[in-house]
């Protein structure tokens, strides 16, 4: 069979001058929602990716650099901060977010154009490519248009190098070779993932020599993109790939068991079904494999060649740190547009093979029946898909999640139905399939904005103050953040995202590091002394109580306290596990450290203990090295005071727990504690037995 081959200069000279204002039209209307939709964000939620971009684009503006929290950033994608870095040229916070969504609606609406292009080069109608570039903008993932994240810039990015990439090898030119290449090393540096762009061009170039049966030929034609991607394999290499990789380094690492992989890969599959809608699927599959196999023209075929990897690499990429449960739609949606246009390929051809489509149809229509959504839900770890946060809503609003699951099912049975009946009619049947993909995206895209704005709202309300900034507002100098055992990670980010003076971190011993940036591990003295930078301390008091000495108190809110050295500042009394609401953990320590080097700490510490109404009676215990144990019995619904005599050369710990635990929403909790007293006394440790009392 013959393959026609176009001219690769006017396929990527141009639109048609008819078509640019509907383009424009489709970027300007998708802009303009989903602006709005991320202005109606009342905070960023998904960290710490948010706050590593946000920062990353303060610091080149501040230093040039690709800093965070001061030191060298091991991050090695930075088209993105740099791009976004003259909005954090304000001072104000908020406004640099509002300019930071609104460039990240702009940029990825124009995701439509590459794929229209495509569509086009395709052979595909002007109207069914319109309707096919107005799809890739309607996809739910759409949804990250208004958060700060790389996807932004790298979905136009991505379609755009896989549209290149076509033209490179349909008509294997200087100019096209090179603008692949181009393209494939500036969506690398936005998101890393993209460096399979240089892993599946080799293999489309073999898959079209082997297909077309002149596999010397083919290769000679891309000498060039073949030899500059074996060179940056080699660069690479001589680098080391852990120092290419950065902070993705662990990938070199990953050993994976086979079976699990397949088991992730199917995972993501299915979501990804369903954020496709599942009509265009088997036409989809059909569509690759008939511009494999008899292509119309040699674009179709160079179209399967390199689609087909790249869609494949980015489920491999999506699953390789996934559960089974755990889907990571994030990695793999930049294929949604591909299937479409594949869809295309085989709709454009008359729906052939309807015998076979409808197979395919009815055994997708098999796995949706058989593996319900009701397992994937949008709790902690698997917010990496628009589709499931939609799910999620869907739940809200139904009120159970085997409900939401059984209605998605359904809806997916009937659109796999309208399928196979569309192939009957195709004339009729192509246009309503794509209007009802375009529907059910729309709706799936609302579904997740409203669950992400409902999140925004109520993490807001729960982890910040009314000004959020309220750190910067008190003008107290660069702010070092100071890790206590059991601080909440997500809301100790929102601080440092709303503050940019909070730019140093150091952790105490037994709080858990914050990310995988600059973070000092803070050894605490004999008199509770800490070693700290800046002029001023932010304590995170959500999770431990804490008291200082030699530093005085300058603000506060619920869960943090800023606090102003005069000196060296030092830790006075630890209350490791009482929340700033009151709750004590069901087990925990309290040290007590003496006011200098080699004096010793003595006195009472009292504290008062409840439980709730609905429990008979909880039991404390505290445990001090040389002492013997003091058992608190409280009854429920009411108050116990517990006074433990302190006395010790060194710092003074014990060791609490209770007998019995339960949750308040996601914490593992025991009875009350108020916030303990210590008085200082000489003679505690001259005092009898008893060593302590519980009244």
């Amino acid at each position: 069979m013959e393959i026609a081959v176009r001219s690769s200069s006017r396929a990527l000279t141009g639109i048609r001058v008819g078509t640019t204002p509907l383009l424009a039209a489709f970027v300007l209307a998708s802009a303009l929602v989903h602006a709005a939709a991320g202005w109606l964000r009342a905070t960023p939620v998904y960290f710490s990716d948010e706050y590593m971009y946000a920062e990353l684009g303060r610091s080149f503006v501040d230093s040039g650099l690709p800093l965070v929290r001061g030191e060298l950033a091991p991050f090695p994608a930075l088209v993105y901060p740099l791009l976004t870095a003259p909005a954090w040229m304000l001072s104000d916070v908020e406004a640099s977010w509002r300019i930071v969504q609104l460039f990240g609606a702009v940029a990825m609406s124009l995701a439509c154009v590459p794929v229209f292009v495509l569509g086009r080069r395709l052979g595909l109608g002007r109207g069914l490519a319109l309707a096919l570039a107005a799809l890739a903008v309607a996809v739910p993932d759409m949804l990250y248009a208004g958060w700060i994240l790389a996807e932004t810039v790298a979905y136009p990015l991505a379609l755009a190098a896989v549209t290149v990439g076509v033209f490179a090898l349909a008509a294997p030119t200087r100019r096209a070779q090179l603008a692949f290449l181009a393209l494939a090393v500036v969506t690398t540096g936005t998101r890393t993932q993209f460096a399979v762009l240089f892993v599946c061009y080799p293999v489309a170039v073999a898959l079209l020599g082997l297909a077309e049966r002149r596999l010397r030929t083919v290769v000679r034609e891309q000498t060039l993109p073949l030899g500059a991607v074996a060179g940056v394999a080699v660069l690479a290499v001589a680098a080391g790939p852990a120092r290419v990789l950065g902070m993705y380094r662990e990938v070199l690492a990953v050993d994976v068991d086979p079976t699990l992989l397949v088991e992730r890969m199917a995972s993501n599959l299915l979501v990804l079904g369903y954020a496709a809608a599942w009509i265009l699927i088997p036409g989809a599959l059909l569509g690759f494999a008939v511009a494999l196999a008899v292509p119309r023209t040699r674009s179709e075929r160079a179209f399967a060649a390199l689609a087909l990897p790249f869609v494949a690499a980015l489920v491999v990429e999506a699953s390789l740190f996934a559960t089974p449960e755990h889907v990571q739609e994030r990695y793999a949606f930049y294929a949604l547009p591909l299937l479409g246009l594949a869809f295309g390929l085989y709709a454009s051809r008359g729906w052939p093979l309807r015998i076979l489509h409808a197979g395919l149809a009815a055994a997708l229509l098999s796995v949706t029946a058989l593996f319900p959504l009701s397992g994937y839900t949008p709790g902690d770890g698997k917010t990496h898909s628009a589709f499931l946060l939609a799910t999620g809503r869907l739940e809200q609003l139904v009120g159970d999640s085997a409900g939401a699951a059984l209605l998605l099912a359904t809806v997916a049975g009937v659109c796999l139905l309208v399928a196979i009946a569309a192939a009957t009619r195709p004339r009729i049947g192509t246009p309503v399939v794509v209007a009802i993909a375009l529907t059910l995206s729309g709706v799936v895209a609302a579904g997740a904005m409203s669950f992400d704005l409902r999140n925004t709202e109520a993490i807001r309300t729960a982890m910040l103050p009314r000004d959020p900034s309220w750190i910067d507002r008190t003008d107290a100098g660069r702010v070092t953040l100071l890790r206590t055992p059991g601080g909440a990670r997500t809301e100790t980010l929102e601080q440092l995202f709303w503050n940019r003076s909070v730019d140093r971190v150091a952790v105490l011993p037994g709080a858990v590091r914050l990310d995988a940036f600059q973070a000092d591990d803070d050894r605490v003295a004999h008199d509770g002394a800490i070693d700290v930078r800046g002029d001023a301390l932010l304590v995170e008091t959500r999770g431990s109580w804490v008291e200082l000495r030699g530093a005085g108190l300058l603000a506060s809110t619920d869960g943090f306290a800023l606090w102003k050295p005069a000196g060296r500042p030092r830790l006075a009394l630890l209350l490791e596990g009482r929340y700033a609401d009151g709750w004590l953990a069901p087990a925990g320590r309290i040290t007590v450290w003496p006011d200098s080097i080699g004096a010793p700490v003595a006195g009472r510490l009292r504290i008062e203990l409840s439980v709730p109404d609905a429990v008979r009676e909880m039991t404390f215990s505290f445990r001090s090295p040389g002492r013997r144990a003091v058992e608190a019995v409280v009854p429920g619904g009411e108050t116990r005071v517990v006074t433990l005599t302190v006395c010790s050369t060194a710092p003074w710990r014990a060791r609490y727990g209770a007998d019995q635990a339960g949750f308040v929403g996601s914490r593992l909790v025991s009875g009350r504690a108020s916030a303990p007293v210590f008085t200082p006394n000489a003679g505690a440790c001259k005092a009898p037995k008893p060593p302590a009392t519980t009244l």
